[in-house]
């Protein structure tokens, strides 16, 4: 029994359910396209396939979509690839009819990675990872014109297809839930501060009226009303508040001169 060889193809990876990726396949790398059980490929490069492949994708009914041709170079003179390839291209990726799919492109060019980037945009991944896994498949070809276009690219600029594949439909479905439950905390916490502040305005407006009316009795005269218990003995006896000083009742002897 002989075993069939299967050569995998240079920087193959998964990128999604049903969503491949990969260097130009070589004549060696077919046996492992059955393998995959593909339904197209999006190839993205401005070069023609051999034709040993496009002869065994006609053989076993693959669908071979040539994006490159026609689009492919920018008119911006920064830009490394047009915005209209990698629009289009990300329309065929994220239309399940197309699944399984194979993404393509010369190894030179990198248009692979920068489809993936900007798919990982749509997916709202941040740009640390979408650079990481950029350049892990780059490695030290990889572009700084490329990662600023992942960067700078416009999702707008994508319409997405009426049937969308169900890890995107349940990423979005994650992402507005989680928007929405973080809408909701902000709205919490915003009432919360609101209704601090309007508890402090009222406490202090209370602590000013309560401080006011402290002040307010201090400075009030105050009215001692005393007893006659209260009342020191020298006023009891010496003073009197409506005559003249008077003493006490003393009996006196009469020193008279003369007669008596």
């Amino acid at each position: 029994m002989t075993l069939a060889y299967i050569s995998v193809p240079d920087a193959y990876g998964v990128v999604e359910s049903g969503v491949f990726r990969s260097k130009v396949l070589d004549v060696h790398n077919l046996p492992f396209l059955l393998h995959l059980q593909l339904k197209t490929i999006l190839y993205l490069s401005n070069q023609s396939p051999p034709k040993a492949v496009t002869d065994f994708l006609d053989t076993n009914k693959i669908k071979l979509i040539h994006l490159g041709v026609g689009v492919w170079k920018s008119e911006t003179s920064w830009k490394p690839i047009s915005e209209d390839l990698i629009k289009d291209a990300l329309e065929i990726v994220l239309d399940v009819t197309n699944h399984p799919i194979l993404v393509m492109c010369s190894g030179d060019i990198h248009t692979t990675g920068t489809v993936v980037g900007c798919l990982r945009r749509l997916q709202q991944w941040s740009l640390t990872p979408i650079l990481e896994e950029y350049r892990r498949y780059a490695k030290s070809k990889a572009q700084y014109a490329n990662e600023q276009f992942m960067e700078l690219f416009d999702e707008d600029l994508v319409t997405l297809p009426e049937h969308l594949p169900e890890w995107f439909i349940d990423q979005r479905r994650m992402m507005e839930e989680e928007e929405a439950e973080f809408a909701e905390q902000m709205r919490r916490e915003q009432a919360s501060e609101l209704g601090a502040q309007l508890q402090g305005v009222m406490f202090t407006q209370g602590e000013t009226t309560n401080e006011a009316q402290a002040i307010a009795e201090t400075e009030k005269p105050k009215v001692v009303l005393t007893t006659s218990a209260d009342t020191p003995g020298y006023r009891k006896y010496y003073y009197s508040s409506s005559s003249p000083l008077t003493t006490e009742p003393r009996a006196y002897k009469r020193k008279i001169i003369g007669k008596v």
